[in-house]
């Protein structure tokens, strides 16, 4: 079984969406969390099943929230390369599919 990291850069950008969820509602904050995990849960499970984006990244797209989490698998690790709101411009996922 490979260990599921969370890069430094994705981490970031989960506290700065959490963080703009609470402001508005903390609900929707705790709501993102919990559609953050269940995604990760999913993708720690079975990697596989989400599709190539670009080289060896892959994508899943969370629950009711306009986000996607990019990640990479390797033959120990599954690295979460990022979590990027949907409207970014697709230069923001695609420098992260270099090996």
């Amino acid at each position: 079984m490979r260990a599921l990291v969370v890069r430094r850069r994705a981490q970031t950008e989960i506290n700065e969406a959490f963080e703009w969820y609470r402001v508005r509602s903390p609900q929707a904050a705790s709501d993102f969390l919990d559609a953050l995990e269940r995604a990760l849960e999913s993708i720690d499970a079975a990697p596989e099943q989400y599709p190539v984006v670009r080289g060896r990244l892959r994508r899943v797209l969370l629950e009711r929230f306009p986000y996607a989490v990019y990640f990479k698998m390797f033959a120990r690790t599954i690295s979460v390369v990022g979590v990027i709101h949907g409207n970014r411009h697709p230069s923001n996922w695609l420098s992260r599919a270099a090996p």
